[in-house]
């Protein structure tokens, strides 16, 4: 069973972290604004909104494992994912000789120069 060690959160599900921080903002301020006891009905009224908010959210949220991502990733970049044992044995095939530590090399710069660079300036 793969671990899970990140959680990816789509867009609207973003959106919806945002309007749960709003909503728990506004409850804050009506909590802290009231003059006495709260009725319990308001109270449930104001609490809608936030816990509404966090389901979509919650609902928006997928566990993942690195390697899941990174070879997705992968293919939204065009490359080929290879798993751990074929890298494995790549790079211990292309380390083994001067021709194969040349193809990584030119592989490494291939890499860089498509990679963005942020303009300094």
């Amino acid at each position: 069973m793969p671990i899970i060690d990140r959680y990816e959160l789509s867009l609207p599900g973003h959106m919806r972290l945002i309007d749960a921080r709003s909503a728990l903002n506004h409850l804050e301020r009506f909590i802290h604004d009231a003059d006495g006891p709260i009725d319990t009905k308001v109270l449930v009224e104001e609490l809608e909104p936030l816990v509404e908010a966090l389901h979509d959210a919650s609902d928006a949220t997928r566990p993942v494992n690195g390697q899941d991502a990174f070879a997705r990733k992968c293919g939204e970049l065009g490359y080929i994912n290879l798993s751990r044992k074929e890298h494995e044995y790549l790079h211990y095939i292309r380390g083994c000789t001067d021709e194969g530590k040349d193809e990584i090399y030119a592989a490494i710069r291939d890499i860089r120069s498509r990679k963005y660079l942020p303009d300094e300036g």
